[in-house]
């Protein structure tokens, strides 16, 4: 049987602190708030019930159970437990696959990122005879041509990170 964890006040403070930290981190920016609290908060405690995350959130059932419907699909949390009352007890599978699951996010993020700075880039190209001697242009294109030169670098990395997971997980 499962337990859900009561922490002592001043280690659920520490733990709001890890998932307010967590949340800016841009590892986690631009997924759903309430779904990468959810995540979080897995990763902190692995066991948690619907009522326990509505407590620690303030989310309503319905956008939790939403939010766990997702997760269950993703293959990240599974149900653990089910009281005699009916209560779920939902608990991550692996809380490091779940932190570095974030990466495929960030993979599509690059990506989206990777075709706007090449039109971006291309506008430029285009304009150059034009605009190559107004001031502040070699900076603009020195910049522009850095941030596309170092997609393919962090498109590369997270394929490595990608294979590692991919290892880790066949373990």
């Amino acid at each position: 049987m499962t337990t859900i964890e009561e922490f002592d006040d001043e280690i659920g403070a520490i733990e709001k602190d890890i998932i307010k930290f967590l949340m800016s981190y841009t590892l986690f920016i631009g997924q759903k708030t309430t779904f990468t609290t959810i995540k979080i908060y897995f990763i902190t405690r692995k066991f948690l019930t619907q009522e326990k995350l509505q407590e620690l959130t303030g989310f309503s059932r319905g956008t939790i159970s939403q939010e766990l419907k997702k997760l269950i699909s993703m293959d990240l949390i599974e149900k653990s437990n089910v009281s005699t009352t009916g209560e779920i007890t939902y608990s991550m599978k692996n809380p490091i696959i779940a932190f570095i699951h974030s990466f495929s996010d960030l993979t599509n993020e690059i990506s989206r990122f990777a075709k706007d700075i090449n039109a971006i880039k291309e506008n430029v190209e285009n304009e150059k005879i034009l605009i190559k001697d107004l001031y502040g242009f070699d900076k603009i294109y020195q910049l522009i041509n850095a941030l596309a030169n170092a997609i393919p670098f962090s498109l590369e990395l997270i394929k490595m990170i990608d294979k590692e997971l991919a290892i880790y997980q066949g373990e």
